[in-house]
């Protein structure tokens, strides 16, 4: 390669040799894509439980991105991780996975702007005070995917920091969160039922505004929640894929016992 590139600058006609060179090395960028990874925990390596996951996606899942536009360095460096991030998930997924970037002032139909769908839904955005030549200009920013399977779509947060101080400590933990927040709504919104989760009371678990978060921000959301008395419960059936016992104050019975080591 050092000698092509010698015999190319030596040459009247150099550039005539380099362009080949130069179409070859776009070419494999573009088929073998991959981001260097020299973090020591490895940060931006996807995991293999990610990669299993998208590649056995059936359909295909869509995910519109908003932040295309001039943002601050802060959002900026936001953006192009996702977009790398996604350029990773293509890879495995293949045709599965289908991203775009949007601005959110974009129409998806006429007179119907993004940002007037993604308010219905729910999400916030962020309203920074940007420095243009003739001033100051109110920005807002919609750090958010909307992630589409069949029928079905979900907002996924990109940034959960704080709306009025933005730290770059929040913005590189948004970074390192990204692959999580997506695989978790792909794995969401691709289950056809959502998993058994059963929680466990009658033996002094904490019940009601001290699990309040718990059970609704977390459980319920996500899973079909179930209560049981292990007292009263002939045995625990075979659809729960998982069973919560949360800080029991009494002791179990042997037959509380026994139930639970037969699950």
């Amino acid at each position: 390669m050092k000698k092509i590139f010698q015999k190319a600058g030596s040459s009247k006609f150099g550039w005539v040799l380099l362009l080949p060179v130069i179409i070859g090395v776009n070419i494999l960028a573009s088929v073998f894509h991959s981001r260097l990874d020299l973090t020591k925990e490895k940060r931006y390596t996807l995991s293999d439980a990610t990669k299993q996951q998208l590649q056995q996606l059936g359909e295909p899942v869509t995910i519109d991105v908003f932040l295309k536009g001039e943002f601050p360095a802060g959002f900026k460096k936001l953006s192009l991780s996702a977009e790398e991030l996604l350029k990773e998930f293509k890879e495995y997924g293949k045709r599965a996975v289908v991203y775009n970037f949007h601005e959110p002032d974009e129409e998806i139909t006429t007179g119907v702007r993004y940002a007037d769908t993604l308010l219905a839904m729910g999400a916030a955005p962020i309203n920074l005070t940007v420095q243009v030549k003739a001033g100051e200009q109110q920005q807002f920013v919609f750090p958010v995917a909307w992630v589409k399977y069949k029928n079905r779509s979900l907002l996924v947060n990109l940034y959960t920091g704080g709306k009025r101080l933005i730290t770059p400590d929040e913005l590189n933990s948004a970074e390192a969160l990204m692959e999580y927040q997506f695989v978790n709504a792909i794995s969401k919104i691709t289950q056809e039922q959502p998993p058994f989760v059963g929680y466990a009371v009658g033996n002094g678990e904490p019940v009601g505004a001290d699990v309040q978060d718990l059970i609704e921000g977390v459980l319920r959301p996500n899973y079909n929640l179930f209560t049981l008395n292990l007292a009263t419960q002939p045995s625990i059936p075979d659809t729960f894929k998982v069973l919560l016992v949360v800080k029991p104050t009494t002791t179990f019975s042997e037959e509380q016992r026994f139930k639970l080591d037969s699950t």
